[in-house]
């Protein structure tokens, strides 16, 4: 059990880590509070983007899909968070955070728990999931789809992670998605 007064006392050492650390060890404490209300944070977005990228990507934000806003809330704004619109934003630490949804989009089965030097975990959307999210969100927004930056991380992840992809379930969510083409592009190309 992790209370707001032992994550206070973790948040001046977060100051010393990479931004990139920061957000995930600050994920970490957040997901250890919230887990004692039975709440699952899910990592999804940029953040999901920067992990399987390996710190390629990077974000100015943690995005959690998530039940429990209210909770959320109450802990951002006693930890020193600033509401500004739909984020929390912590000065100090500049650590921004959002919860875009409380329902994931795509499989709760397929979350995985990451776990931190230290013993810390996370939750974290699939590969799959996020690929097919960040091309979900160009594919019909854009003239020119494979010229948009976020086709270009579904690719890097999709290389990166091929050899751990579950191609039955991506080619099922691609073609609920209507990108099939793209990832079928890829698959032929390599």
């Amino acid at each position: 059990m992790i209370t707001v007064d032992e994550i206070k006392k973790n948040m001046p050492k977060l100051k010393r880590l990479s931004k990139f650390e920061r957000q995930l060890e600050f994920a970490a404490l957040i997901t250890a509070f919230m887990s004692e209300k039975n709440i699952k944070p899910i990592i999804v977005g940029g953040l999901a983007v920067e992990i399987y990228t390996r710190n390629d990507y990077h974000t100015h934000d943690i995005d959690f899909v998530s039940d429990g806003w209210e909770y959320f809330d109450k802990l951002l704004i006693e930890l020193g968070f600033t509401k500004i619109e739909r984020e929390w934003y912590h000065t100090e630490l500049e650590i921004a955070v959002e919860i875009p949804s409380n329902f994931l989009e795509g499989s709760e089965e397929r979350v995985i728990e990451l776990e931190l030097p230290g013993g810390k975990s996370v939750y974290l959307i699939s590969v799959e999931d996020i690929i097919i999210h960040r091309l979900e969100g160009i594919a019909f927004s854009t003239t020119y789809p494979k010229e948009d930056e976020d086709y270009e991380w579904a690719h890097r992840m999709f290389l990166i992670h091929k050899a751990d992809i579950d191609f039955e379930y991506f080619h099922q969510q691609a073609k609920a998605a209507k990108v099939s083409d793209l990832i079928q592009e890829w698959q032929n190309s390599n």
